[in-house]
């Protein structure tokens, strides 16, 4: 994942904590997941729910969060992780990622507007690794706003999860404290660190999610 520095760390910080939730703010900038390199309906998914009603974000990135939400809520295993299921839950096709190896899939959207665009990802399982899914938005401009882009508060994530079988855990640090939170599920672990989050208006916002790869 992009190592870029954060912006408004302590306040941030010490309101997520306050929830037992963990996300820095991030410059609004691609926070790819590692292994990834920029520039790249299901019927059980028919109902989309809406993530956020700010204001200020993207209608193309309100759509986008909200089908993340949907799948992630139906969800069963990392069995339901493929190219073909990941592009019915988030409508869209996702074709070979030429930054990975063989099986490895990607999409990355148009513009949605301001300069922001987000990328889907299937990671292929091996022999040491799960199938996986990540998710990110992306600004090719390291000090934009993230304002627009503003459409899963972490608030809206945690609480959707864990109503659909999603158990949450905080990850210590080696030097105390939490380093990051994971929601489990079945086999599936979807890890949010500090570098996935940004702070728009006093609020934590997730630009990027990415399930645990390990066996």
């Amino acid at each position: 994942m992009d190592d870029a520095s954060m912006t408004h760390p302590a306040t941030l910080m010490a309101s997520l904590l306050a929830t037992t939730l963990v996300a820095c703010a991030t410059p609004a900038h691609q926070v790819a997941p590692r292994n990834t390199v920029t520039p790249a309906h299901s019927s059980s998914q028919d109902h989309v729910m809406p993530p956020s009603d700010d204001a200020h974000a993207l209608p193309g990135a309100r759509d986008a969060a909200a089908r993340v939400l949907a799948f992630l809520s139906t969800v069963s295993s990392t069995a339901s992780f493929t190219p073909a299921s990941i592009g019915n839950a988030m409508r869209v096709s996702l074709g070979p990622d030429p930054n990975n190896d063989p099986g490895w899939a990607i999409y990355h959207s148009p513009d949605l507007g301001q300069g922001w665009s987000y990328w889907v990802q299937f990671a292929a399982g091996e022999a040491t690794l799960k199938p996986g899914f990540r998710f990110w938005f992306d600004h090719p401009d390291r000090s934009a706003d993230a304002a627009p882009v503003c459409a899963l508060p972490l608030e809206q994530l945690r609480s959707t999860l864990t109503a659909h079988g999603w158990a949450e855990r905080s990850v210590p640090s080696e030097i105390g404290g939490v380093q990051a939170i994971e929601f489990a599920k079945a086999d599936m672990v979807l890890t949010l660190s500090a570098r996935d989050g940004a702070e728009v208006h006093g609020a934590a916002c997730v630009l990027s999610l990415q399930t645990a790869d390990a066996r």
